[in-house]
């Protein structure tokens, strides 16, 4: 049960895994403003969601641009979980686009890269899986209503047209 806490809150917080191996492809030079909307990662949070878990869970980002990256460690309940990484990799017409990953504690094998879009208080985590052989689209929509409250919903689709909500819920910074 605590291996299923920790790969919801790192799935919650950031689905890093199961996405697609896309180009990896980042100019030198990033507009120093795509960082800027990450750091509003760090800090302590609590998740509430809204089935499944009565309890809400705790979890703490260590936040900081590396150079050209900027990374997350995650602790979940005062154990790293996840060290979270972002790439800047583009301006959209209404944001910027990432890429991101996670490196889990354990020494488990990293994630493959999957797709972050941030348009203003939407940001849009996107990855594909496996369901039994059958190719499954998902995507986490973190709508941010301030700087310290981001409602989640994770979906799932079979035609990335027809989305099923599968876990949602309310991450709140803890001061």
């Amino acid at each position: 049960m605590k291996r299923n806490r920790l790969v919801f809150t790192l799935f919650v917080v950031a689905p890093l895994f199961l996405a697609s191996g896309a180009s990896l492809g980042a100019s030198a030079a990033v507009d120093e403003a795509a960082y800027t909307p990450l750091k509003l990662y760090d800090g302590k949070w609590e998740v509430s969601p809204t089935a499944d878990e009565k309890e809400p869970s705790r979890f703490e980002n260590h936040c900081a641009r590396t150079g050209l990256f900027f990374v997350c460690e995650q602790v979940v309940p005062g154990k790293p979980g996840a060290l979270v990484v972002f790439l800047p990799v583009g301006k959209t017409a209404a944001g910027y686009e990432y890429r991101n990953t996670a490196l889990v504690a354990g020494s488990a094998p990293g994630g493959e890269w999957g797709k972050l879009t941030i348009e203003g208080s939407r940001w849009v985590y996107s990855w594909e899986g496996d369901d039994n052989g059958k190719k499954i689209q998902w995507r986490n929509v973190n709508t941010f209503t301030g700087s310290d409250q981001i409602h989640f919903e994770i979906a799932r689709s079979e035609d990335g047209q027809t989305w099923k909500t599968v876990r949602g819920g309310d991450e709140h910074r803890v001061k």
